[in-house]
């Protein structure tokens, strides 16, 4: 009889395991697009100052939306702009599959050439990185549609 409840209620928790799933790639993926789409729209940004921090600043947002809060360049004391948009857009595509697998090589290159613009020490290079991070992304983009 213990056998019995103990199948039973393996059964309901793989079954809990499947809904699950089913119902979190949906969300992964809606959450890696607009991650994606507000990490664009902030490397942007930091083409368009002369002041250094606040266009580090804006490289820092696409970090943050990109790796996420558990992520190793992550700063929440910069600001998040994706913050309960998803567990940051390079987490979530992985997460979702399909076209997104292929834009999530893309998101990592971007997050490596906003970290080297993070850490430039001179204001064209930081805008420099602005512009190659957002050509990344859009492309990142186009592998998504």
């Amino acid at each position: 009889m213990i056998k019995r409840y103990l199948a039973v209620a393996m059964l309901f928790a793989a079954l809990g395991m499947v809904a699950y799933t089913a119902t979190a790639a949906p969300d992964a993926a809606r959450g890696a697009v607009e991650q994606l789409k507000t990490a664009v729209q902030h490397s942007g940004f930091s083409q368009n100052y002369d002041n250094m921090q606040t266009a580090k600043q804006h490289l820092q947002h696409v970090v943050n939306c990109i790796e996420g809060q558990r992520g190793p360049m992550y700063d929440g004391g910069a600001g998040n702009p994706c913050e309960g948009k998803g567990n940051g857009a390079m987490g979530d595509a992985k997460a979702a599959g399909g076209k997104l697998t292929a834009a999530a090589t893309w998101l990592d290159l971007a997050n490596d050439i906003a970290v080297t613009g993070i850490k430039a020490k001179d204001i064209k290079k930081v805008k420099a990185a602005g512009w190659a991070t957002q050509a990344v992304l859009e492309h990142a983009a186009k592998e998504v549609r």
